[in-house]
């Protein structure tokens, strides 16, 4: 109904659960990885479980639109398990396009385990998903576990997938599933979104849905759908389905705390969302937030060293302390777009250096990608506006009125309004997700070209920057922003850009001459280049040495303990270690070299820390 007066070319808040709306907040993007890993690790047993609503179909969803990417899976889907045992083993050899013959147990077995060996032979991974699996019996359960019998002496013939409510966790507590409960090597539970995370959310899906008009809705509204939403996204859903119902009545495209209230109130009556929902005291103030303390203890100085020659040669430099300011940093100047700034390590034992960063001349033969972009290329007018732009715009004036080294309003973002300056700028916003953010103010006075002609250095702690090798995709599977370089770059784009954010079908990105822009996967895979990145080795990883004992070296070893790559935390970076780093680097696809290289090394520091940076929200 409200869908024309929006602009949208289909309804944003739909309840069912199509793959290219799925958003990927940390819980849910950690679910698809746990799903990918545990199939394509071959696990032999997946579990996944979450509440009502919280989004399991979708993300299945989403993994079933990946699976079916893949040339060397066979897929059986069972979305309706409620079946007798024979009727589910008919309805799986249906779903493999096996012909049937028989009408008994063993029977289908023998005929699904012919199929299987056939498909191993091939190099086939088959995978079966049962979907609402809290509806089977203990009965039905035992017999799937029948089914992981079927195995060879060296890997599992099936993997199979358990998606369901947390119900199907305490069945499978039971002590007659105990051999089936002990086999899930891999199990995830999904929760809901944080408060942080819901306006995300809701811009993801008006993107999705194609708005042509920015509809607001005012941090009351967004306080109140929290409440009574409790951050599950069919709540959510409702609720704002509603609202926009209320807006489109009203000529209207804000949704204010009125309107939000009305359409909770109405949802309510109606027996759309359960009346526990409207329980009082879940609130923002519930939620984590920084601690300004810890974060003023782990203030540091930026020593910045510039060359103020214009040859290739040093004739002198200048030393300015440049504040880092981690405190003060509101959860909500964050709201939109991951990592908070939050960048001190758990382990109180690691060193905590003073920061001292660098910009010296950079040499002459310095690689043309870090060339300055050329002044011609400037971009579009901001990326909401009701008006249509001219036909012959004035991009130049355009480009001047922009803010020039200021932080965007709630993205960890450095705008300038300079192209030449967008990589520098970019850099800056990375070393501010890294937990790093350099007063711009101070920085501003030293002018565009002494900040741009330099080279990121630093005497106590370890700032690196590294190319990131391979497609868009292997950057995007790292999980941490990076800065993009596309091709070609057309008037409305910078050379270089902050990918921020990586979401199925969408993907967001930071211009810091223009600022957020969002595009479609597709169409931003057609431009992109190259990546690259900057990052702080604040765990000191990448000088660990083979046989050093220290506490660094614990806390690296806590992490792949936790993560299930170690068994044993010895202090001492031994073969276990390395063989541990091994399956890390494995998990991510990268050289498998038991080595602490710099890509290794950056992943270690952004999953090791605590909120440490990630594509918008995300997870591992």
């Amino acid at each position: 109904m409200y869908t024309k007066f929006f602009g949208l070319i289909k309804e944003p808040f739909n309840l069912t659960p199509d793959p290219d709306f799925l958003f990927l907040s940390e819980r849910h993007r950690e679910a698809l990885a746990t799903l990918t890993y545990g199939v394509r690790e071959r696990k032999g047993f997946v579990l996944l479980t979450g509440d009502i609503g919280s989004g399991k179909t979708t993300v299945c969803r989403a993994f079933v639109k990946d699976l079916l990417l893949a040339n060397d899976v066979r897929l059986a889907f069972i979305m309706n398990p409620g079946l007798s045992e024979v009727e589910l083993l008919k309805a799986i050899n249906d779903e493999f396009q096996i012909p049937s013959f028989y009408n008994t147990k063993k029977g289908l077995i023998d005929e699904l385990n012919r199929f299987l060996l056939a498909q191993n032979q091939q190099g086939h991974n088959v995978v079966l998903i049962i979907d609402e699996a809290q509806t089977l019996s203990p009965a039905l359960l035992e017999q799937i576990r029948m089914l992981s019998n079927l195995e060879t002496e060296n890997e599992k013939l099936l993997q199979i997938v358990l998606i369901g409510q947390p119900e199907l966790r305490d069945t499978l507590a039971l002590s007659q599933l105990e051999q089936l409960n002990q086999r899930i090597a891999v199990r995830y539970h999904l929760t809901p979104l944080t408060e942080s995370e819901v306006l995300a959310y809701i811009k993801h899906r008006l993107f999705v849905a194609q708005a042509k008009v920015a509809i607001e809705f005012t941090p009351e509204a967004l306080g109140r759908l929290y409440e009574a939403s409790r951050g599950v996204p069919r709540r959510i859903n409702v609720i704002c389905d509603r609202a926009l119902l209320a807006c489109y009545a009203e000529a209207s495209y804000v949704v204010d705390e009125k309107i939000m209230q009305r359409a909770i109130e109405e949802v309510t009556r109606g027996g759309e969302l359960p009346s526990e929902s409207r329980r009082k005291g879940i609130s923002s103030r519930a939620l984590p937030r920084l601690d300004p303390e810890a974060a003023k203890k782990a203030g540091r100085k930026l020593a910045l060293w510039l060359g103020v020659s214009a040859g290739a040669t040093l004739a002198m430099a200048i030393a300015i302390a440049i504040g880092i300011k981690l405190a003060n940093v509101r959860a909500s100047e964050s709201v939109d777009y991951q990592p908070r700034v939050v960048p001190t390590p758990n382990s109180d034992a690691l060193p905590k250096p003073a920061l001292s960063l660098d910009l010296k001349p950079r040499p002459e033969n310095t690689d043309s990608d870090s060339a300055a972009v050329s002044d011609s290329i400037t971009s579009a007018p901001p990326a909401v506006t009701k008006a249509a732009p001219t036909p012959t715009p004035d991009w130049e004036t355009l480009r001047r009125k922009n803010p020039h080294w200021k932080y965007e309003k709630n993205v960890p973002l450095v705008r300038v309004n300079n192209p030449k300056a967008a990589l520098r700028a970019a850099q800056f916003s990375l070393l501010k997700m890294w937990g790093f953010p350099v007063d711009l103010g101070e920085m501003a006075k030293l002018g565009d070209e002494q900040i741009v002609n330099g080279v990121l250095q630093s005497e106590n702690v370890k700032i690196k920057e590294l190319r990131l090798p391979g497609a868009f995709y292997d950057v995007v599977k790292l999980n941490v922003p990076v800065i993009v370089r596309i091709k070609d770059p057309s008037p409305e784009h910078s050379e270089y850009m902050v990918l921020l954010r990586a979401e199925g079908e969408v993907i967001t990105v930071g211009d810091p001459v223009w600022g957020v822009k969002t595009f479609r996967t597709k169409d931003f895979i057609k431009r992109f280049d190259s990546a690259s990145l900057v990052y702080v080795d604040v765990y000191q990883l990448t000088s660990i040495q083979r046989g050093e004992a220290s506490e660094r070296v614990r806390a690296l070893q806590e992490y792949l303990a936790k993560r299930g790559y170690l068994s044993n935390v010895s202090g001492k970076f031994d073969v276990d270690t390395a063989e541990a780093i091994k399956r890390f680097q494995a998990y991510y696809k990268l050289r498998e070299t038991g080595q602490i290289d710099d890509l290794t090394a950056m992943l270690l520091n952004s999953r090791m820390m605590e909120n440490g940076p990630r594509l918008a929200a995300t997870g591992d």
